[in-house]
């Protein structure tokens, strides 16, 4: 009995053959150009625009995010902290600062 279906390289999205016409090679495979998507949010991948990780293509802000969760988290740390009164560091205040320091050391002599 005879097979159907094409004998050539699947696509790791869909599992599917993959025909010249539509094919992508990247991260170590061949996709369809449709299934070539950020595995996290959908957005449609070129050659130029994907990151890969563990045989996945996602594009840069979400492999960033991915590999890098904490750099993101610190940002939004860092506004939470400096939007609250009083915090955060004025820069008037700690140059003020620095040089009130050296005055306050000439005193003491």
């Amino acid at each position: 009995m005879p097979q159907y279906g094409g004998g050539g390289d699947k696509c790791p999205r869909c599992q599917k053959t993959v025909y010249p016409a539509e094919k992508l090679s990247a991260c170590s495979g061949s996709w369809h150009k449709g299934c070539f998507k950020c595995k996290t949010c959908n957005t449609v991948l070129t050659l130029a625009s994907y990151k890969d990780f563990s045989q996945e293509v996602f594009c840069k802000s979400c492999y960033q995010d991915k590999l890098h969760p904490h750099e993101r988290n610190r940002k939004q740390l860092e506004n939470k902290f400096n939007k609250q009164p009083g915090g955060g560091a004025n820069p008037l205040t700690a140059s003020a600062a620095a040089v009130a320091a050296p005055e306050a050391a000439a005193d003491e002599e």
